[in-house]
């Protein structure tokens, strides 16, 4: 009994130890006390050394919009939605953010089934998406070994079809694991962060000017040359600016 106190006193004082030392509880309590701009450098620190998770997007997100700079906290909410797509909070504050953008731009419609597919592919992480495809595949080993192995005609036909959509379900469930992997990866999207930025038609200071975006914009970047970048707005309007005026998300 005294032994187990004593484990107990230890793990106790060692949990209260590392609670004093956690850089995300330091972080969490200068959001708390209002220090925001204490907690934006704290959040940085544990996203520059240890982890990188939607909580800590959002927190930052939101100590970045109590501080009045909109583009870092849409930024970093775009960020924590890539980690997290289903989580309405921070759809929410997103939303909220980007009512002080000053671009708005309409967003060209999709085909239904896309729209559908885009729809479910978000409703789940990729790890979640590639454990369920991990255990479809072995439902579907299951399902073949009762179509190779089983004396029954009527057991045969069940195990065959049903190893067949398990098998088609795992393949679609696996590119959508694969899809959602290359979004975090291959972060294509970034936010203009200057003032105001004049895109051109070329990568060139002498190129035509096209149309004028300021800092918060989302854009898509789809090529670069040099120190130029091609980004594509959510209307399909394209141009070029210079790869200081934008973060990557």
């Amino acid at each position: 009994m005294k032994k187990a106190l004593q484990i107990i006193l230890v793990l106790f004082i060692s949990t209260q130890a590392w609670a004093q030392v956690n850089p995300i509880t330091k972080a969490n309590e200068m959001y708390q006390k209002g220090e925001y701009e204490k907690a934006i450098q704290a959040y940085q620190f544990v996203l520059d050394t240890h982890i990188e998770a939607p909580e800590i997007y959002f927190n930052l997100g939101n100590s970045f919009y109590k501080s009045g700079e909109i583009s870092s906290a849409i930024l970093n909410y775009e960020r924590a939605l890539l980690l997290s797509p289903d989580d309405k909070d921070i759809q929410y504050n997103l939303d909220l953010a980007r009512k002080h953008v000053l671009d708005k731009f309409e967003v060209l419609p999709e085909i239904f089934v896309k729209r559908w597919f885009t729809g479910i592919r978000n409703s789940f992480s990729a790890n979640l998406w590639a454990y369920i495809s991990i255990g479809l595949f072995f439902l579907a080993l299951l399902f073949a070994s009762f179509y190779l192995y089983s004396n029954k005609a009527g057991l045969k036909k069940i195990g065959f079809f049903l190893a067949l959509i398990a098998f088609g379900i795992s393949l679609l469930t696996y590119s959508f694991a694969s899809k959602k992997t290359d979004e975090i990866t291959l972060r294509e999207y970034a936010i203009i962060f200057s003032p105001s930025v004049t895109i051109k038609g070329s990568p060139d200071k002498s190129g035509t000017e096209l149309f004028l975006l300021h800092e918060g914009t989302k854009v898509k970047v789809i090529d670069s040359l040099g120190d130029w970048r091609n980004i594509q707005l959510s209307d399909g309007n394209e141009g070029w600016l210079k790869k200081e005026d934008i973060e990557m998300i």
